[in-house]
């Protein structure tokens, strides 16, 4: 039994410290800080969102449920525009594919192209293998306390963001 304590605790702790936390654990680990440059040119630097609700979107260009929530995702953007709510898109797709693509179809988060390694590293879930691999797509909201407060895979993550966003904005 007493081993079995130790086991769990290293993983947790070694989890942590190589950035791969297991958010299944929502609420109780620390959202993941990192740096990035965005499609623009600016610098994103997440510890400087602290008493923010920040969403992720993991996605890709050429993702058919990627493309078909964009709308949608858009919608959030506007209802919550004027709220303490950052919303940052993190694409394996390159910055020209993006720009192509958002020029016919626009996409109202702050977006990080060629950000593969980094949802690995921060957001990828660890296979029966012990691969890391990012379905797509993924959303991810971090309360303003900086620990995940919801993560779903798929279309319907896109109303589970709406029903948290609205909850956490009623609250403050």
């Amino acid at each position: 039994m007493r081993i079995y304590l130790i086991v769990a605790i290293l993983a947790i702790f070694s989890s942590v410290a190589l950035g791969q936390q297991d958010y299944r654990l929502v609420g109780k680990l620390p959202a993941p800080m990192m740096k990035l440059d965005d499609l623009g040119g600016g610098r994103i630097d997440t510890s400087q969102y602290k008493g923010k609700l920040v969403v992720y979107n993991l996605w890709f260009v050429g993702c058919p449920p990627c493309m078909e929530e964009i709308p949608k995702l858009n919608e959030i953007v506007n209802e919550f525009a004027g709220a303490d709510v950052e919303f940052v898109g993190l694409s394996t797709s390159n910055a020209a594919d993006i720009n192509r693509f958002i020029a016919k179809t626009p996409f109202r988060y702050r977006l990080v192209p060629s950000a593969g390694k980094d949802m690995l590293i921060n957001f990828g879930l660890a296979g029966p293998d012990g691969s890391l691999n990012v379905p797509f797509p993924t959303h991810v909201v971090v309360d303003r306390d900086g620990f995940i407060a919801y993560r779903a895979v798929g279309l319907k993550g896109v109303e589970g963001v709406r029903e948290i966003l609205r909850r956490e904005t009623a609250l403050k």
